[in-house]
């Protein structure tokens, strides 16, 4: 095991982006997996056109923009894991956590050929709880990662955790808007 996580180690300070980027794509394929069998039950029913959308999604959007993140934060307030520098950082990323949600979705639709519409529609109605469930997960996970977990293997230890969040997100991402949400909207918008 310590000679996989020195090689992991080696290949991660010469090649960050692609690294983590093959990493994601990897926690975003288990995510879906869990999402559609063990939540949704679909069993042979799976959709594998959902799984690779959801891989491509997180290889080439939530790696790369979550390793920025992580770059921009620690160049911000530097590489420290004191307690002060770790509270700034968990900011940062809280305040960039609704763009990673809420850009999962849209390049998720995007993927699937889906109207803007549709996609606004998705943000109005389940990007605030997907955001809220987003930071009761993250906040945490981050604070742990912040002030004992050094930059370079950040990503990979948030992908234990990601892989559950990413079960999580690909379902809230998927499932269709509710068609309460809908009519209380419509109601909303009528004047009533």
């Amino acid at each position: 095991m310590r000679a996989l996580v020195q090689l992991y180690t080696s290949v991660l300070k010469k090649h960050q982006i692609t690294t983590n980027m093959f990493t994601t794509g990897t926690v975003f394929l288990l995510g879906d997996l869990i999402s559609q069998q063990l939540i949704e039950e679909r069993g042979k029913e799976h959709q594998v056109e959902r799984t690779v959308r959801s891989v491509a999604v997180g290889t080439v959007y939530i790696a790369p923009f979550v390793t920025f993140i992580y770059n921009f934060a620690d160049k911000l307030f530097g590489p420290s894991l004191a307690l002060k520098a770790a509270l700034r950082k968990m900011a940062v990323i809280a305040m960039f956590s609704p763009l990673t949600s809420a850009g999962y979705i849209a390049v998720n639709n995007l993927f699937q050929g889906k109207p803007v519409s549709e996609t606004l529609q998705k943000w109005r109605y389940d990007l605030p709880t997907i955001v809220l469930n987003g930071y009761k997960v993250w906040l945490p996970t981050h604070f742990f990662l912040l002030t004992v977990v050094p930059l370079r293997h950040r990503m990979f230890i948030s992908n234990f955790v990601g892989v559950l969040w990413t079960g999580y997100l690909t379902y809230a991402a998927n499932k269709a808007i509710s068609p309460e949400n809908l009519d209380k909207q419509a109601t909303q918008d009528e004047g009533y």
